[in-house]
């Protein structure tokens, strides 16, 4: 079977790195023949260090998207175009909006310090990047929105341009990124043969993958994904344990009529 894993709510916690017991177990799952996969919000940069080594080759789909690698190396790009990311930026100044920038590595802030967003936190601790001024970005790979003042309505201006936005409801946070760009459509530009697999996911940013999936997981309550996933995990003290057992169960099920067709 073919795995494809959201990070962030899903299979890892208040901003920890996946833990040892589902990496081994995921690890597990590649030595028996099964393809693991990442697609999360993170950039690249920021999906390694919540990883270990052993899936640094692996595919990982990242910025929601705009961006993937495999076996190390980038397979495509997707920014923003320059003159519109110039347009995004100077509205969200005019709102006084503090954000983040995502080029393919490196990246800009614009946020006061003493309203440091917790999501900065988790910024290239790897060190593999630089933190640059904003006429140093060269693609704008996906514009954060980490708060305003007047956020609901600057939401519906950036709704109104020629991107795709995500708001991530966990962290209180927008995403910008280019027009037509989703975990799904990242997925297919791959150009990876992987046209039936297994997600797991937990928010809005994994909707276009459910909508795809063979069979599909949500972790939590999100509910557009509860009206069509094929099982809930319900998040509790157990959730470690209850998703490594939902997966061995779709395992040992995988090439079974009840698998194919669901319950």
């Amino acid at each position: 079977m073919n795995f494809i894993f959201d990070m962030d709510g899903t299979i890892c916690f208040k901003g920890q790195p996946i833990s040892k017991r589902i990496l081994d177990y995921l690890w597990q799952l590649q030595q028996l023949g099964h393809f693991i996969g990442f697609a999360s919000a993170r950039p690249y940069r920021d999906m390694l260090p919540i990883l270990d080594d052993r899936f640094y080759d692996h595919l990982l789909i990242g910025a929601n998207g705009a961006m993937a690698f495999n076996e190390g190396k980038p397979l495509y790009y997707n920014p923003i175009p320059s003159q519109l990311a110039n347009e995004i930026i100077k509205l969200l100044d005019d709102y006084q909006a503090d954000f983040l920038i995502d080029d393919t590595l490196n990246y800009a802030i614009r946020t006061e310090k003493e309203k440091q967003h917790p999501l900065l936190m988790s910024i290239d601790q790897n060190q593999v990047a630089k933190h640059v001024e904003l006429d140093q970005i060269e693609s704008f790979i996906k514009i954060v929105v980490l708060s305003c003042s007047r956020f609901e309505e600057l939401s519906q201006n950036i709704s109104q341009l020629d991107v795709t936005i995500h708001y991530h409801s966990a962290e209180g946070i927008l995403d910008i990124t280019n027009k037509n760009v989703n975990k799904m459509t990242g997925l297919k530009q791959t150009g990876l043969q992987l046209e039936s697999f297994v997600c797991m996911g937990n928010d809005m940013n994994d909707l276009p993958l459910f909508q795809k999936a063979q069979h599909s997981v949500l972790i939590g309550t999100y509910e557009p994904l509860r009206l069509i996933a094929n099982h809930q995990i319900l998040m509790d003290d157990n959730i470690e344990h209850n998703i490594i057992s939902k997966l061995e169960e779709l395992r040992q099920r995988r090439d079974t009529y009840e698998f194919i067709c669901g319950e």
